[in-house]
């Protein structure tokens, strides 16, 4: 056989790879370019003024990040003029909160992968206290997707290659805690009371809260005809279940929290105390009430749902529930001081803490009931003496034989001159109770005549 010529060879070879070619690229499917999320809304008309905000507040680079994942809920052209806000007027960093609420990073989620229900979702705002993540909450009734029961998905499932884009008709805002209360469902007694009292507008307004807030049920257990109730004590009531600051569940230190209120319904109008207890994952509220859902937050502050109404506290509630003063509640109820500590005139305690009682516990165990009453007795002054109340000076207690003596130091601080070179100091001031106010100190006072 003849051997082909090298000229031949090359042309049967290049036809061949042409042949092979055609081939290849008749048989290959067509791979449409797909871009990032911000790509992808940058590319749609639809997604015009959305695009203009993420390149105001530089939320499309983020966007626009490829090896990131996104789910992003994307307001329309028509949602932001639904919204009626002129974006202009919003400062960078309001619009930025904004955006970033309505954005999921981390999660590819395609509508089929809702579940039916509510379902959860941390967005990127991290508004809430302590910089925690505010959640939006999608509900699938099987055949409509809503968010936050505002926004309705209309095209869902738009393809990116760093994730979903799914198009809604209403821009989202990040949820206050009056939001977060209404969205819950569980809250609806106490909602309709704010609204009531015309209290929904302060913790709706400016500066932070906790709220400790009843469910309907806690409501339903207290049996408390709210139609019977007076605006102003309704508002006291509810008050009382307001701190005027965030203060997230893992914030608290183990033990005894004492917080004060926003009821101003303590004697001269003092803004009443509640007793947080943190311990082993648990929080309860003036030893009463459990913290069933902590930590809801909103862009102001903080939920901590409570399955009781809580009450204000007296002096001896305090002195029996907060575990920091239990030597010194097993004393007065020794010494059958309950009743003269639980009257309504106000009263002042300067109550010493558990280690200033096993302290002197040698002499303490061995008073008679009259000569505890008398030592007890030397740690309770007349009336609701705060600590701005205080002045250098005897001040006369309810042992009459005997009163205390309060000084000052070179740095202004009050303390107890307790004898000779003897100084006895305040661990915490202002309990605020129904019925007096406690000071803790780190020392038993001995009268003199003990």
């Amino acid at each position: 056989m003849r051997k082909l010529s090298l000229g031949w060879t090359a042309i049967l070879l290049l036809m061949l790879f042409g042949f092979t070619a055609c081939d290849d690229e008749d048989d290959r499917p067509e791979v449409p370019v797909i871009g990032t999320a911000f790509d992808v809304a940058a590319a749609d008309s639809r997604f015009s003024t959305l695009t203009a905000a993420l390149e105001r507040t530089g939320l499309d680079a983020l966007l626009d990040i490829p090896t990131r994942t996104f789910t992003v809920f994307a307001p329309t052209d028509e949602a932001f003029a639904n919204l009626g806000v002129d974006l202009s007027t919003i400062s960078d960093e309001a619009l930025a909160n904004i955006l970033a609420y309505h954005v999921i990073q981390g999660s590819n989620i395609v509508s089929s992968a809702i579940p039916g229900g509510r379902t959860t979702l941390f967005t990127e705002n991290t508004t809430g206290p302590g910089n925690a993540q505010l959640p939006l909450f999608v509900d699938n009734d099987g055949g409509t997707i809503s968010i936050n029961a505002a926004a309705t998905v209309v095209i869902p499932d738009v393809e990116t290659v760093n994730g979903t884009i799914h198009a809604i008709d209403n821009v989202l805002l990040p949820p206050s805690l009056l939001d977060r209360a209404r969205l819950d469902g569980r809250f609806t007694t106490l909602i309709a009371a704010l609204e009531r009292t015309g209290l929904d507008e302060t913790v709706n307004g400016a500066g932070t809260f906790t709220i400790f807030a009843p469910t309907d049920d806690a409501f339903a257990t207290a049996n408390i005809d709210l139609t019977q109730v007076s605006d102003t004590d309704l508002t006291n009531l509810l008050m009382y279940h307001v701190l005027g600051q965030a203060i997230p569940a893992g914030s608290l230190a183990t033990g005894d929290n004492f917080a004060p209120s926003l009821s101003t319904s303590g004697p001269n109008n003092t803004a009443l105390t509640l007793l947080v207890n943190s311990s082993n994952n648990d929080v309860v509220v003036n030893g009463d009430a459990t913290v069933v859902v902590p930590d809801v937050f909103g862009t102001n502050g903080v939920i901590h749902a409570v399955d009781q109404v809580l009450a204000p506290q007296t002096i001896v509630d305090f002195t029996v529930k907060a575990a920091g003063v239990s030597e010194l509640e097993g004393a007065v109820i020794s010494a059958d001081l309950v009743g003269a500590l639980s009257g309504t005139d106000p009263l002042t305690v300067f109550a010493p803490v558990n280690s200033a009682f096993e302290a002197i516990a040698d002499v303490t165990g061995g008073l008679t009931v009259e000569e505890l009453s008398l030592v007890l007795t030397h740690h309770v002054v007349n009336g609701n003496v705060r600590s701005t109340d205080l002045s250098a000076g005897l001040v006369p207690t309810l042992n009459t034989d005997d009163p205390i003596n309060i000084q000052t130091d070179s740095d202004g601080n009050f303390f107890i001159a307790a004898g000779e070179n003897s100084r006895v100091d305040f661990v915490l001031t202002d309990i605020q109770a129904s019925n007096g106010v406690i000071h803790l100190i780190n020392t038993v006072l001995i009268p003199n005549d003990i």
